[in-house]
């Protein structure tokens, strides 16, 4: 296992721009958004303070060694863990697929494989690029034995947001899930990479989590 997590917030739309603030104080190279909708019935959004269609969702890999710290500063410097605000989660990283991922990822931090690897037989590989590049992706990602995938639309921040008289504009993203096993996660993974337009077209990057459980997925039972 890798020595970094996949960092998943969740907060309020309002404050979107204090959250692309806070990860840039935080030195997080880039983050993915997108937005999304409560799903608890109208009785509870109103008892908990929440508005159902007024969320936006933030992914971002960080080290190990700064989850104390960005804790710490999400409790106090944003919503999560406020009445009516934000939550926040980490997953482990299984794998990072090549120095130019861990780059846009984490720049020039240092990252070490941390104990051993858990006893899981699936992975999610998740791959970022450029909007319309997915149908490569599922290309390379099914010539290695891939299922399928499901496709994302989202958009970036960090070094990824331009300005056009002082609006912030994202570029727009898609990110493609793929579920495979975790013996197959190297080949799907260096195939998506070796696509001549991944890096320089789609300027994608490719990393992955470990599952533990799978279901729905016929080629898996």
């Amino acid at each position: 296992m890798l020595g970094a997590k996949y960092l998943i917030t969740i907060g309020n739309r309002s404050n979107a721009e204090a959250y692309i603030d806070f990860f840039a104080d935080c030195g997080i190279e880039h983050s993915i958004h997108r937005y999304c909708k409560g799903t608890a019935g109208d009785e509870l959004l109103e008892l908990l303070s929440l508005e159902k269609d007024k969320k936006i969702v933030f992914k971002s890999v960080i080290l190990d060694s700064e989850f104390e710290a960005i804790k710490r500063k999400l409790l106090l410097e944003t919503d999560v863990g406020r009445l009516g605000g934000g939550i926040a989660f980490t997953i482990p990283l299984d794998g990072i697929g090549g120095q130019t991922s861990k780059e846009y990822l984490l720049g020039d931090k240092q990252i070490e494989k941390k104990g051993n690897d858990m006893d899981y037989k699936y992975v999610l590989i998740i791959s970022i690029v450029d909007k319309g590049n997915t149908d490569m992706v599922m290309i390379a990602a099914k010539s290695a034995g891939a299922s399928g995938g499901s496709v994302v639309h989202c958009y970036g921040t960090g070094k990824d947001v331009e300005k056009f008289f002082g609006v912030a504009i994202s570029k727009e993203k898609e990110m493609v899930y793929i579920v495979a096993k975790r013996e197959n996660r190297d080949d799907i993974m260096r195939a998506i990479m070796n696509e001549k337009d991944f890096k320089p077209v789609a300027h994608g990057v490719v990393f992955s989590l470990p599952v533990d459980n799978v279901m729905g997925i016929k080629a898996f039972d």
